[in-house]
C-alpha cells in the first residue's frame, strides 16, 4: 500500500511506484481503451480517475520534491493526460513519455498539422515532435540526443499497445 491507496482496489494501475511508471501505464491504457481507439468511454473515465488519484498521491508523498516541484508535477500530470487524449486518435505515431515530456516519433509527417495544432514542436535535431508542460529552461549547454534523454530519464516505447497492456496486468 502506498499512502492512502490500497493497490488491491486499483483496477488499472497496479505496482506503480513513481510518476514515470504511472504516466507510461496511462499512455498504454489510453491506446487500448480511449473511445477514439474503439474503447469504452466509461472505462476511460475510470482510468482517468485512478490516474488522477494516484498521480496526486505520488506527488504529495514524495519527500524529495519541493513545494514548487509538487505544484509543477500536479500541473504536468494533468497536462500530460490532456495532451495524450488530444492526439490518441492520430495513426502511425509512437508516443513516449520521458520525464514530463511527451515525445512523438513514427509516421508523423501525415499528422504534422494536428501535432502542431496540439502544441507539439518539431525538434529537427532529434527528428521527433515534443511537448513539455509549462516553460522550459535548459540548465546546461550540453545537447543530448533522444537516446541519451531516454537513458537519463527512462522511457518505454509502446509500439504494440495491446501487448504492452497485457504485460501490465501480469
Amino acid at each position: 500500500m502506498l499512502g492512502n491507496i490500497n493497490f488491491m482496489f486499483m483496477k488499472y494501475f497496479k505496482n506503480v511506484t513513481n510518476l514515470q511508471e504511472l504516466r507510461s501505464q496511462y499512455r498504454a491504457l489510453a491506446f487500448k481503451f480511449h473511445p477514439d481507439k474503439g474503447g469504452d468511454t466509461a472505462i476511460m473515465q475510470e482510468i482517468n480517475a485512478e490516474y488522477a488519484k494516484l498521480s496526486k498521491l505520488l506527488i504529495d508523498e514524495n519527500d524529495t520534491f519541493t513545494e514548487a516541484r509538487k505544484s509543477y508535477e500536479h500541473q504536468a500530470s494533468a497536462d500530460i493526460l490532456s495532451k495524450i487524449n488530444e492526439i490518441i486518435n492520430l495513426h502511425g505515431l509512437v508516443i513516449e513519455i520521458i520525464g514530463s515530456w511527451i515525445w512523438i516519433t513514427g509516421n508523423t509527417y501525415p499528422n504534422r498539422a494536428e501535432l502542431a495544432k496540439a502544441g507539439f514542436k518539431f525538434m529537427k535535431n532529434k527528428t521527433a515532435w515534443s511537448w513539455h508542460s509549462g516553460e522550459f529552461r535548459k540548465s546546461s549547454n550540453r545537447l543530448l540526443d533522444l537516446e541519451e534523454i531516454r537513458a537519463y530519464y527512462g522511457s518505454e516505447t509502446v509500439t504494440n499497445p495491446t501487448a504492452f497492456y497485457t504485460n501490465l496486468l501480469n
